[in-house]
């Protein structure tokens, strides 16, 4: 049997210990990376909760005149909600023509709203979608439709009362703002589980703020190196 030289026991003291120097140093590494995408991750979270309250802090006083709320989606951490019910917005039955009551709805709300989302907020602002819903009755299809053309609707004429009223915002409610039609996917339903047709027929405002990712990437093609 061969025995190991002092030579051989050197040389396997010496490679246990780099590889253990070199666990340590990966263990520490990794320790060090998850610390800072922690650091990281909660500046995030608190900036974005900074511009959070800017936004809500700028439209509340105007949305509570209205009887409104701005609210966070529950479904979207970047996402603030205006829900605005069928009594403020009303269109024509099964149609998407806009009564006068939605139209000075619309006259009074967006100028308001459009010149802070497009002014001292913009840099925090990511995109505002108006979105249509309908109630339970009807086909799938018809409902979809249906909300498609009225939320469309709203966007056409608030492209009509900003251009008169808010020139200036114009272009930047063009870049920011669509259209979309949900039908009735997310019907609102009363304590008896049962639909309540009234308030599932509105018209959401959700404003989308930037993540942080987006808003670095806006200082830096702003601001180059």
């Amino acid at each position: 049997m061969r025995r190991a030289t002092p030579q051989t026991f050197g040389a396997s003291h010496t490679t246990i210990g780099i590889t253990d120097l070199m666990t340590s140093l990966a263990i520490v590494f990794i320790l060090l990376f998850a610390a800072q995408i922690t650091k990281t991750s909660s500046a995030a979270q608190s900036e974005l909760q900074v511009n959070k309250e800017d936004v809500q802090s700028t439209l509340r006083d105007h949305i509570q005149r209205l009887g409104l709320s701005l609210d966070a989606d529950p479904r979207d951490p970047l996402a603030l909600a205006i829900v605005v019910p069928e009594d403020r917005l009303t269109f024509e039955f099964g149609r998407s023509t806009l009564s006068p009551t939605a139209d000075r709805f619309l006259e009074e709300a967006l100028p308001f709203y459009i010149g802070a989302l497009c002014g001292p907020l913009r840099d925090k602002i990511d995109s505002l979608a108006i979105e249509g819903h309908t109630d339970d009755q009807g086909s799938d299809a018809f409902n979809l439709k249906l909300s498609q053309e009225r939320s469309l609707a709203v966007m056409v004429k608030g492209l009509e009362i900003i251009q008169a009223t808010e020139p200036t915002a114009y272009q930047c409610f063009q870049d920011i703002a669509s259209a979309s039609g949900r039908g009735k996917q997310d019907l609102i339903y009363a304590p008896v589980a049962t639909v309540n047709r009234e308030k599932s027929r509105r018209v959401i405002f959700k404003i989308r703020l930037r993540s942080a990712e987006q808003r670095h990437r806006v200082e830096r093609s702003t601001y180059p190196l």
